[in-house]
């Protein structure tokens, strides 16, 4: 017959076993849990957009532009994306203005997160994300009054020294042809047409309406006239950073430019700031 003192250790052992495996469960238990708390905190965090940076160029009417004694941008990109970001409960902050090769920088780090107003081009598509069209800019050819020449095509172009902005892109079919087949100088930002008025070049590229209130501006109108026909013809879109903390919002800011399209709040600003019906 077996005594007591003959099964102690096999219970002692299966009761051992008992515990250890609540041990093992509720270790598991919380393991799991913590996994889980991290994961949405991180979630949490990854989705988390209360306020948005913003910049652009200085100069691009009526796009955008800029004023150094109030250091703030306006023009339809901003106005577009201050509306759209009213929506969507999240505050604009409006960066300083730097130099455009420095703010694409700063969106490839995500330290900006949306730069207000560019074209669209294949290779910048690869790095960020584009909103849908803001409005269409038209691109045409500055020249000296009484030196003006057919234009109907890019062709009419070759063999003629040209000027435009220094850093930007008109289009992707544009500056293709452009570095392929024509003589085009780089300008620092806001000297395009006073450089054309010097001589050193036959003609200069500028969006047709940043180009002509600029004339207006500083009186040069009766100098330097725009060609009728267009280079090129582009939407102007929002361009967002891959890297940036509010890049999940982006079919949400989709949505928003296009209510604002359907409810005419794009064509009053450009009413507004083009002083057209």
């Amino acid at each position: 017959m077996l005594t007591y003192g003959c099964l102690s250790p096999m219970v002692e052992l299966l009761m051992t076993g008992k515990r250890l495996s609540k041990y093992i469960v509720l270790v598991l238990y919380f393991f799991s849990t913590s996994l889980w708390m991290m994961e949405s905190v991180a979630l949490s965090d990854e989705k988390s957009c209360n306020a948005i940076r913003v910049n652009g160029t200085t100069d691009w009417y009526p796009v955008l532009m800029y004023t150094e004694e109030t250091e703030v941008h306006h023009g339809i990109a901003i106005d577009i994306a201050r509306e759209v970001f009213r929506r969507l409960d999240v505050a604009v902050v409006d960066e300083p203005a730097l130099p455009w090769k420095r703010m694409l920088r700063q969106l490839d780090k995500g330290e900006l997160d949306l730069l207000l107003g560019a074209y669209w081009t294949n290779e910048r598509a690869q790095i960020y994300g584009y909103t849908e069209p803001l409005i269409k800019d038209e691109v045409a050819i500055f020249v000296r009054k009484g030196e003006e020449f057919p234009l109907n095509n890019l062709k009419d172009l070759v063999g003629l020294v040209g000027l435009r902005p220094m850093g930007g892109s008109y289009g992707e079919n544009f500056d293709h042809y452009a570095k392929k087949y024509l003589d085009i100088r780089g300008v620092k930002e806001g000297g395009t047409l006073d450089l054309l008025l010097t001589g050193r070049a036959n003609y200069a590229v500028l969006g047709r309406y940043d180009g002509i209130a600029d004339l207006r501006e500083t009186g040069n109108s009766n100098r330097i006239k725009d060609l009728p026909w267009p280079v090129a013809s582009n939407n102007v879109h929002l361009m967002m950073s891959r890297a940036s903390p509010c890049y999940y919002l982006l079919d949400d800011i989709n949505k928003v430019i296009r209510d604002l399209h359907k409810e005419g709040f794009t064509k009053q600003l450009e009413a507004r700031y083009l002083q057209v019906n």
